[in-house]
């Protein structure tokens, strides 16, 4: 038994003979081992210097004198632990470099093995990102179509074709949640939406201009009482307002047309600060103003017809009766006017009438009405009507300078400080005509309501280029775009029942994308959000963002712009997209028409042109409905065409081999990588992809050598298919694969223009193909003398003794396809079966003649030269498949 004493004798003799033991190979560890090691024993050091008293006592017990022990091993001279194994002289120089050059070797060996494991696991990450981020984009596009909403029942959860006051609305009723009878007006509106967009479709195609934003109002108007219809026909008024849409009858221009995408280089433009962009800017709030006007009128109609006594029109109903009306309606109680701030003159307050005629948009009988009482106006206002006059008659409605300096002064001087207590509407009128104190925009008992807010707004918006503007005076639209984002859909709806108020709110400032976005929402409205996309995309008023910023769900994408103001984008073609995934099975022709409408921002970028051809040939792989929408060809030849080639216009698609190549190809190519044979054949037939056809037959036929052959009635099926003048596709739909391939070669054969663009290896491998599977049959229906005749005519397995042709055959095996190699195992275990059930049969014949005899030899010799052919396949089968030979060439022997 060793005792601690011998141990550490046996440990002073090691270290005295260390450094003669040249045998003692040195260790070679990694420089990650030897830190791993190095903070593992620190560690454990760590842990056991607690207990190294103790340690001490119980050696000391053993005879062991602990600390000339630890002296002597921290005497210990590792240095050349890790040098050569036998020493290096300092003149040994090929010893020297041998021993780098092997450490260099062991060192590149160990960096290499580092970085393969790191771009490994870079590699990896990448690609499960990339997968990941293509999972969830599907993802995302599905769940796109389910969002939550406070309403019941959604656009998506009602099964399509089962089977309508307007604007701010003052004082109308709260939109009601969807309801049965509500969801078939949806419904209803929705198809009247399909023909519009059909409609705009066709006059795109012959190139011809669309009144899209008024055919789209007539489509979603409702019926009387339908409340929620009626804002929205009354919002597609506005935005042709906007747009300057006007003289449409039944979507046709009668004078002056807009074309597609007018203002798509003003909107889209980079610099918003130049003429372009801010004519545009004038336009639209011109525009947005000149709706507020009309309504406003016609709100003035209501009241005077709701109250003719108190509003005592009289006489001639003209411009200037009717604001005298509306006025006694207003303030005029019992023979006196009710607010006694209003300052009255002839009989009237003057300073509501001039406003009240601004604010209808008679800005032509306010100057009038001003000229005809000019001398009661002086005695309030010496100076107002000749500012008023500049005003109205300058063309952006700005005073001259030296004019304008004087009406500064009087203003500061009389009006401001006077304002809390003077006319609102003197106040009022003086803020437009001179746009002062540009930083409050509000007078308090004018500027009461929503679209009176608006209004007043949009009167003091002036748009200028570059910076022609002093910055405390800049107020342009899209300065008041910030201040109603800011305010958002609570200020303008706070019970949030009515979104299309704050949708008409963004229209009006420019916020197209924001608009949109926010009204799709709202379940009740995603419908009319896009086709109010459609329109705004149509006259290039959509900005959208670029294909590598669209992977998250959110239609909207809002980028920060060193200008100050937001840019906001809308994926238009997500939208789209979104929104036929509804009905895309039950009305495939219409979610066509949308899908092409993707290619209406072609101008801005190609990837939409790219992103509608994905959209397309998505259809067609979930419809199936081949014929409709891909054509068709017939057996004498005669090509059909379907919906997508007849459109080809409309996909950016210049000719036939383009749409073949780019649509049809691809889709049959995504058929081919998912194994739909059936559709694979029909797609690359009608792409006049017919080599590619008879290779899916290749494949599909070698799948089929280890099926059970078709029943009878399939191969009747398959006589009788051109007979009747089907198509490829048709034939590929029966059960019977070798009928449908042998159909389809002698079909190629009858057409010159077919049969020669198939090659001669894909021909060649189809008919030995057919004829196994021909085997095959005969094997399964006991005919065993037929299916081996049938393989021996194949003649790619060699069943004779000769050796050079079993060598010759083993050389020819790597030229055969690989739809014949990938099912050889099958083919010579079947072969083989036929041998041994043959021989078996005359094994046990009672007859016991010479012929019989003969005829087992014969096998016997078959499945020789078998054996011998499959021994030099040997590593291109497998062991169960040879040991399954194996064991059958024994029986026979």
């Amino acid at each position: 038994m060793a005792t601690l004493a011998s141990l550490l004798q046996d440990s002073q003799r090691l270290q005295t003979s260390h450094t003669h033991a040249q045998d003692l190979p040195s260790i070679q560890l990694g420089l990650d081992q030897i830190e791993s090691q190095s903070r593992r024993i620190a560690g454990r050091s760590a842990k056991e210097g607690r207990g190294s008293g103790n340690a001490a006592y119980l050696l000391a017990s053993g005879g062991v004198n602990a600390d000339h022990l630890s002296s002597t091993i921290n005497a210990v001279n590792l240095t050349g632990t890790f040098e050569p194994l036998l020493p290096l002289s300092d003149t040994d120089v090929e010893g020297y470099l041998r021993h780098t050059h092997e450490q260099t070797i062991i060192s590149s060996i160990e960096e290499g093995r580092r970085a393969t494991t790191s771009d490994f696991y870079r590699n990896l990450d990448s690609q499960m990102r990339k997968d990941w981020e293509r999972q969830k984009e599907k993802l995302f596009e599905e769940l796109g179509r389910h969002q939550a909403s406070g309403s019941s029942q959604t656009l998506e959860s009602t099964p399509r074709r089962k089977g309508a006051g307007g604007g701010f609305d003052r004082g109308s009723p709260a939109v009601p949640a969807p309801s049965a009878g509500s969801s078939l007006q949806m419904h209803s509106r929705m198809m009247r939406y399909d023909r519009v967009v059909r409609r705009l479709n066709d006059f795109r195609k012959e190139g011809y201009a669309f009144g899209l934003v008024s055919a789209l109002g007539e489509a979603s108007a409702g019926t009387a009482g339908d409340s929620k219809s009626a804002q929205t026909t009354e919002t597609f008024r506005l935005l042709a307002r906007l747009v300057k849409e006007t003289d449409v009858l039944n979507g046709e221009f009668q004078r002056t047309a807009l074309s597609e995408r007018e203002y798509a280089q003003a909107y889209l433009v980079e610099n918003q600060e130049g003429q372009a962009a801010v004519e545009l800017r004038k336009t639209l709030g011109n525009g947005g103003k000149s709706w507020l006007e009309e309504q406003f009128m016609s709100y003035v109609d209501r009241t005077i017809a709701s109250r003719p006594a108190e509003a005592a029109l009289g006489g001639i109903p003209s411009v200037q009766n009717k604001i005298r009306a509306f006025l006694n309606v207003k303030y005029l109680k019992n023979g006196t006017w009710s607010n006694p701030s209003l300052e009255i003159a002839n009989s009237t307050p003057i300073w509501a009438r001039m406003y009240y005629l601004l604010r209808s948009g008679h800005a032509h009988e306010a100057l009038e009405f001003a000229t005809e009482n000019e001398a009661h106006i002086q005695k309030l206002e010496k100076s107002f009507v000749p500012y008023f006059k500049a005003w109205l008659d300058s063309e952006d409605r700005r005073l001259p300078k030296l004019l304008r300096d004087r009406f500064l002064s009087e203003y500061n001087q009389r009006i401001r400080y006077l304002a809390s207590s003077s006319d609102p509407y003197k106040h009022a009128l003086y803020k437009l005509i001179g746009r002062v104190e540009i930083n409050r925009r509000n007078v308090p008992g004018v500027t009461q309501t929503t679209e009176d807010w608006l209004w007043f707004q949009l009167s003091l918006v002036r748009e200028t280029e570059g910076a022609g503007e002093a910055p405390h005076e800049k107020f342009g639209l899209r300065d008041l775009a910030k201040v109603l984002v800011k305010f958002g859909e609570g200020h303008f709806d706070p019970k949030g029942n009515k979104p299309m108020l704050y949708f008409q709110v963004l229209l009006l400032c420019g916020q197209f994308e924001r608009a949109i976005a926010f009204l799709y929402q709202h379940s009740q409205y995603q419908a009319d959000a896009v086709h109010f996309a459609i329109a705004l995309a149509y006259y290039g008023l959509l900005r959208i963002p670029a294909r590598s910023k669209t992977a998250e769900v959110d239609l909207l994408v809002v980028e920060a712009d060193p200008s100050g103001y937001d840019l906001t984008r809308l994926n238009f073609a997500r939208l789209l997209h979104r929104y036929t995934r509804t009905f895309v099975l039950t009305d495939t022709e219409e979610a066509l028409n949308y899908l092409y409408l993707v290619c209406l921002n072609a101008d801005v970028s190609q990837d939409q042109v790219q992103l509608c051809h994905d959209y397309v040939r998505e259809l067609v792989m979930d419809t199936r409905k081949y014929s409709m929408l891909l054509g068709d060809i017939r057996n004498d030849g005669i090509k059909i065409p379907g919906q997508i080639e007849r459109d080809l216009k409309l996909i950016h698609l210049k000719d036939e081999k383009l749409y073949l190549s780019g649509i049809v190809k691809t889709a049959a190519h995504r058929a081919d990588q998912e194994k739909r044979f059936n559709e694979a054949i029909l797609l690359y037939n009608i792409a006049e992809e017919y080599d590619s056809v008879i290779s899916v037959l290749n494949v599909e036929l070698g799948n089929s050598l280890s099926r059970p052959s078709a029943t009878a009635s399939g191969n009747a099926e398959s006589g009788s298919y051109f007979a009747n003048g089907g198509t490829v596709g048709i034939a590929a739909g029966q059960e019977d694969v070798a009928q449908v391939a042998r159909t389809i070669l002698e079909h190629y054969d009858r057409s010159s223009s077919m049969g020669g663009r198939v090659s001669r290896k894909n021909r060649e491998t189809c008919e030995i193909l057919m004829r196994l599977k021909e085997a095959m049959t005969l094997y399964e229906q006991g005919r065993l003398d037929h299916a081996l005749q049938a393989i021996e005519d194949v003649n790619i397995i060699p069943l004779n003794s000769e050796l050079v042709h079993i060598i010759r055959a083993a050389e020819d095996f790597k030229d055969l396809d690989e739809a014949i190699v990938r099912n050889f195992d099958v083919i010579l275990l079947t072969t083989m079966n036929i041998i041994y059930k043959i021989h078996g049969g005359l094994k046990e014949s009672p007859f016991g003649d010479a012929s019989r005899q003969q005829k087992m030899n014969e096998l016997r010799q078959k499945a020789r030269s078998l054996m011998m052919f499959a021994g030099m396949l040997r590593y291109r089968l497998t062991s169960e498949t040879y040991s399954s030979l194996t064991r059958l060439d024994v029986f026979i022997h």
